[in-house]
């Protein structure tokens, strides 16, 4: 049995406590020093919303893909199942709290809800973007998997280089008054694509020696972002997420994670599994948490008064929180749905 790699753990579980600091940030800065400091974090937090991308890139494309119907079950039942139940419930609660819709029928509150889960509107459920890309993801997985090993180290690298530099074009031609969307809106692979093959591709090309190289690119990523929040605070088109220099700040951190991650006391190691294991349930559920429970929670609180306490206080309550829920939910609810799904599956087989 091939040794645990805690190392992705960790990453897992960075990543996870960054989105829940990022939606802990005020979106309004009262002053200019509460500005800077959401400037200077944010591309940092938000480089570990790539990496969840590369984590699942870098298991996906790597494994076999021979069971294509089994691959979409265990997807379906791992990942359908936590996404649809979580929906379901931030609807119900909205429902309850607004009162607006408690005269609707159970079909007419039928058809709202399917209707807001295909079209992604679902109220204070902004987050899930996140789901429906990895879902798109996962429906094109065990046949982008066999196009990539496929794949020579040359040509994987071109074709890395290649989707780089397509959406580079994308973020920094309107610098220049010229829109290439246009244009280049049926290139395939570009959008957050890059980052699920990019996973892949750095685990399978890059080497120790190399770290230094990442190191620069992410440190310069990082540098050219501060420099357009600064001093081009007007012109800032895709400056986050799928920008070159957030693809070289997530690299950097995946490849020093990969090369030198493995370290760290029983305790820690352990507590990064924990996290881990619940990671996907947190992040379905704390957006939740945050917006109707922790926020009125730490308005009322003196951490109201302070910019980085308020910060601190919303994310780490809400991390704590929600991630005792998502081991209670994992081990009940979760549980026991994924159980019967199994037993059905058998009953179909049978």
């Amino acid at each position: 049995m091939e040794k645990r790699q805690i190392k992705y753990d960790y990453l897992r579980a960075i990543a996870v406590m960054a989105i829940v600091t990022v939606h802990a940030i005020p979106a309004e800065s009262a002053n200019q020093n509460q500005w800077l400091f959401a400037a200077a974090v944010t591309p940092v937090l938000l480089a570990f919303v790539g990496i969840y991308f590369m984590l699942s890139g870098l298991f996906l494309l790597n494994s076999g893909t021979e069971d294509i119907k089994g691959f979409y079950w265990k997807r379906l039942k791992e990942i359908g199942i936590p996404f649809f139940f979580c929906s379901l419930c931030y609807y119900a609660y909205y429902v309850y709290l607004s009162r607006e819709s408690l005269d609707l029928t159970w079909l007419e509150h039928v058809k709202a809800f399917v209707h807001g889960l295909l079209e992604g509107t679902i109220p204070q459920t902004s987050h899930l973007w996140f789901m429906y890309v990895i879902m798109a993801l996962y429906l094109c997985a065990p046949f982008l998997a066999r196009m990539l090993q496929a794949m020579t180290d040359r040509e994987l690298k071109i074709f890395l280089i290649l989707m780089v530099a397509v959406q580079g074009l994308c973020t920094y031609m309107n610098l220049f008054q010229i829109n290439v969307e246009g244009s280049l809106e049926y290139m395939i692979f570009k959008g957050w694509v890059i980052y699920f093959i990019l996973g892949y591709g750095l685990k399978r090309l890059c080497t120790r020696k190399q770290t230094g190289l990442f190191v620069f690119l992410g440190i310069g990523g990082y540098g050219i972002t501060m420099f357009q929040k600064i001093f081009t605070p007007d012109n800032l088109p895709g400056i986050h997420d799928l920008a070159p220099t957030m693809t070289a700040m997530a690299a950097c951190i995946f490849i020093l994670f990969e090369f030198y991650g493995d370290r760290g006391p029983a305790f820690l190691k352990k507590a990064a599994f924990f996290i881990s294991r619940h990671s996907y349930t947190l992040y379905l559920i704390h957006y939740f948490i945050l917006h109707y429970f922790v926020r009125a929670a730490v308005e009322t609180s003196g951490a109201r008064h302070y910019y980085l306490a308020r910060i601190g206080w919303s994310a780490g309550l809400t991390f704590a929180v929600s991630l005792a829920a998502a081991w209670l939910m994992d081990e009940t609810v979760f549980r026991f749905l994924k159980g019967r799904w199994r037993h059905r599956k058998r009953e179909v087989k049978g």
